[in-house]
């Protein structure tokens, strides 16, 4: 082989070794173009479906929002048909119609009130022959609850649980009952007070709606009501304080007060206090008993006279 065949040969191979590493590389980069060509293709197919979907459920939704409002389209027109097939009709009512109806039913109301008793402790109505309320075991009215609003002076039949006759003004059975059954709670707070509280007057000052609490082993507290009325509440309180004088009890202590009132009983001292008597209204005073409570300073506390000063400027010098 002659050196010009030589060389030709080996610029011939070197042309095409490059010729080969640049079509391995033309390869190497038309594979990766047509593999991203691929996935953008995926993806832009699944873009494409996910729109389609949503279209779809868009679609759906609009179809179920659509068929809502017909509905509630349908249940309006329907109701409008009623009301205006119900005015129609109430406009066929006479008067004469109502008033039968109205008879009717207070009639009927009436019928079923006949054998009913209503406790007076729970309001608990009670049907038949029983002597005792089922809910709270407080003894029943003897009379049914139309017998309670009959009028005893011109006979009227009252509504049940009414204080005053509609027709006289009379007071009806039922209001006797309730204001009686108060006294005799009333009542009994009283004796309690008697046998629990013996160094204190008893509250004869009015009111009603009694009730005598024991918040401590010491401590008692009266309450009264005087229904929109301050100042018979005031004027109960004042009065009350008369009477604890007039039984002995007095002011004492450093700090003597009519709104604090002690009384020594065989070496105990008893102390009524109305200092916060209205705190919860005047319409509602009450008053506090404590026993075994002696005023600061004690019972017998007397205050000291002041010292005399002396005539001589140089007198306290020489004592």
């Amino acid at each position: 082989m002659g050196l010009f065949d030589k060389v030709l040969k080996d610029v011939t191979k070197g042309l095409q070794d490059v010729a080969d590493k640049a079509g391995e590389e033309l390869k190497s980069q038309a594979e990766k173009a047509a593999s991203d060509a691929a996935e953008q293709t995926a993806a832009a197919e699944a873009a494409n479906k996910a729109v389609n979907e949503a279209s779809d459920a868009m679609s759906d939704a609009s179809d179920g929002l659509k068929s809502e409002l017909d509905k509630l389209k349908d249940a309006v027109d329907e109701m409008n048909v009623a009301v205006k097939e119900a005015d129609e009709a109430m406009s066929k009512v006479s008067d004469e119609d109502w008033t039968r109806a109205e008879s009717t039913l207070e009639r009927m109301a009436m019928d079923s009130m006949k054998d009913m008793r209503v406790c007076l402790n729970c309001d608990n109505p009670v049907k038949g022959d029983v002597k005792f309320c089922p809910k709270c075991g407080e003894k029943l009215p003897e009379k049914t609850v139309l017998e309670l609003a009959m009028c005893p002076k011109c006979g009227k039949q009252n509504a049940p649980g009414a204080d005053f006759c509609t027709e006289c003004g009379t007071k009806l059975p039922y209001k006797e009952l309730v204001e009686e059954r108060e006294r005799e709670k009333d009542q009994a707070v009283l004796r309690k007070w008697s046998e629990e509280l013996p160094w204190f007057p008893v509250w004869n000052c009015g009111g009603t709606d009694y009730d005598l609490d024991h918040p401590e082993d010491n401590i008692y507290c009266f309450s009264v009501y005087f229904q929109d009325d301050e100042r018979g509440g005031e004027a109960a309180i004042n009065q009350y304080v008369q009477i604890l004088k007039d039984n002995g009890f007095r002011q004492a202590g450093k700090y003597p007060s009519d709104d604090h009132l002690y009384k020594m009983v065989d070496g105990v001292c008893y102390h009524a206090t109305t200092e916060h008597s209205f705190e919860g209204g005047k319409d509602s005073p009450n008053v506090y008993f404590i026993l075994n409570d002696e005023p600061q300073g004690g019972f017998d506390y007397v205050k000291p006279e002041p010292k005399k000063k002396s005539g001589s400027p140089f007198g306290s010098l020489f004592k």
